[in-house]
């Protein structure tokens, strides 16, 4: 790879400060040589706008927001070219080329009416259909685990569950802010307890969400998962509740509070080292507890940024991760950097059953 003036002049720099701080690291963590094996990503997302006949939707005002400029910008889309083709090669190219062995793959159901009816018209945000998600991992089964996408306010939610179970799904995905539903009404508990029956991880997002259009973060709370843990099956608070550092609402002390009672509640680190969040995971590294209870995500294809954090790195480090190109390994390699232990980035394959 061809190294830019500016990535230069920061790497020359950076040698010199390593030099002048005789090579310390941030928090005294020591650097590991070489990828931590087997790690599998458990927060990567299928992405598209249906123009590859996927059924795939970005609603007009998700196409308004300024990262569908970054997303196509990001595959190289040209005028002509198919969105969606364009983004899972560029999907594929990475997972291939990373240290990462694989990656769960994300579908992303829509809003529902009152009646448990499909309602794109109102679904302000984005759809990939169950269907699009178990096609992709079937062209490509040693790289992606299917997550499916299940909105429990649909009226077919239980089915939707066998069905996604039979075809192999490993996980389900809830996001309450974009499918405005609440996943602490318990008129969803059967929906909760068909998920465990089939031993399907149930992955909630929590925390306040600025990357989609949403009805609103008070459903984002992890309190609300109450009804999920008591079913007994493995809940993933996606993001742990975290906020950004302009956010008002700070729901992380609330997934703190579930760990002691729910030994069945995780939570990933999917987003945790971006630009908005840097306050976020030094504090969640203090806590041995949290520490213990999270899983390697890295919310693909949302980058990294370890310029955010260059107050906790060597010189040298914020240089290489800042240069490195594939977005998986820039965001395991600046987790590890920040004291984030591997086994945490391996965690995941030991709770999927992954070999």
């Amino acid at each position: 790879m061809r190294m830019s003036r500016r990535q230069f002049l920061l790497s020359a720099g950076a040698v010199g400060l390593d030099l002048v701080a005789g090579r310390a690291q941030a928090d005294g963590a020591p650097q590991a040589a070489g990828p931590p094996a087997r790690m599998v990503d458990f927060h990567t997302h299928l992405l598209g706008v249906g123009d590859g006949g996927t059924g795939c939707v970005i609603s007009a005002k998700q196409r308004t927001h300024w990262n569908y400029r970054y997303f196509m910008t990001m595959i190289g889309h040209r005028p002509g070219g198919v969105v969606d083709d364009e983004y899972l090669a560029f999907l594929v190219h990475q997972l291939r080329s990373s240290a990462v062995s694989r990656a769960l793959l994300q579908a992303w159901d829509c809003r529902y009416d009152d009646r448990g009816r499909m309602d794109l018209a109102h679904t302000t945000s984005l759809y990939v259909p169950n269907d699009y998600l178990f096609r992709v991992v079937k062209r490509h089964p040693a790289l992606f685990i299917p997550c499916a996408s299940i909105n429990p306010k649909r009226r077919d939610a239980l089915d939707e569950v066998d069905r996604c179970a039979a075809l192999g799904a490993r996980a389900v995905k809830v996001h309450p802010p974009t499918m405005a539903v609440d996943p602490g009404d318990r008129r969803y508990r059967a929906f909760y307890r068909r998920c465990a029956k089939r031993h399907l991880v149930l992955m909630v997002h929590t925390g306040t969400e600025h990357a989609a259009d949403i009805v609103g973060n008070d459903w984002a709370d992890p309190a609300r998962l109450r009804p999920a843990l008591d079913e007994g099956g493995m809940v993933v608070a996606a993001h742990a509740g975290t906020r950004a550092f302009f956010d008002r609402e700070d729901y992380f002390p609330h997934f703190r509070d579930l760990i002691g009672p729910y030994p069945n509640l995780y939570c990933d680190t999917a987003v945790l080292a971006s630009m908005f969040r840097w306050r976020v995971l030094p504090e969640m590294l203090r806590d041995p507890r949290v520490v213990g209870r999270m899983i390697h995500g890295s919310d693909f294809p949302f980058a990294s940024n370890a310029l955010v954090f260059w107050n906790r790195l060597r010189p040298s480090d914020l240089v290489s991760i800042v240069a490195e190109r594939n977005l998986f390994d820039r965001d395991w390699k600046l987790k590890r950097a920040l004291g984030v232990p591997d086994t945490v980035l391996t965690r995941v394959g030991g709770l999927l059953k992954e070999s």
